[in-house]
């Protein structure tokens, strides 16, 4: 008669055992992974490439190099695959929830305008603008590590 309760109680503790496995595997995948945001480039027919590969290398890249905190963003061009000799702009956020807090609902937060502003990356945020068709910057995917 005894073996009854224990059995209960082994089968509730697994139950409660496998549930909160369950939800910690999940709280992985949910705004922690990093995530690597690709905006496709489509360059202005005009475009001088190599001016514009001059500007990725020695001015864009540069500048946002360890300007805003949780996030690398590049200009980089794709050298195998599907679209050989395509850009990209890769931003790399740290996490979904770094993602969110600085751009939440598709638009800079105040802090992430307040550093842009402060170390002068909306110039050339803008500057980009120029090499690209519009509406370039939002053709995108972003993809979250799953970690």
């Amino acid at each position: 008669m005894k073996t009854k309760p224990i059995k209960w109680l082994l089968t509730c503790i697994i139950v409660l055992l496998m549930g909160v496995t369950t939800l910690f595997a999940r709280a992985l995948h949910t705004g922690k992974g990093e995530v690597i945001a690709v905006r496709f480039l489509e360059l202005k027919p005009d475009v001088n490439i190599a001016e514009f590969e001059d500007f990725a290398y020695k001015t864009f890249n540069p500048g946002f190099n360890g300007s805003v905190p949780g996030l690398k963003e590049y200009i980089a061009k794709s050298d195998r695959g599907m679209d050989v000799g395509s850009y990209s702009l890769l931003m790399i956020f740290d996490s979904q929830i770094v993602r969110d807090t600085m751009i939440p609902n598709r638009s800079a937060s105040d802090w992430l305008n307040k550093i842009m502003e402060d170390q002068k990356l909306w110039a050339l945020w803008n500057k980009l603008g120029t090499y690209v068709v519009d509406g370039s910057l939002g053709k995108y995917n972003d993809f979250v590590v799953l970690r």
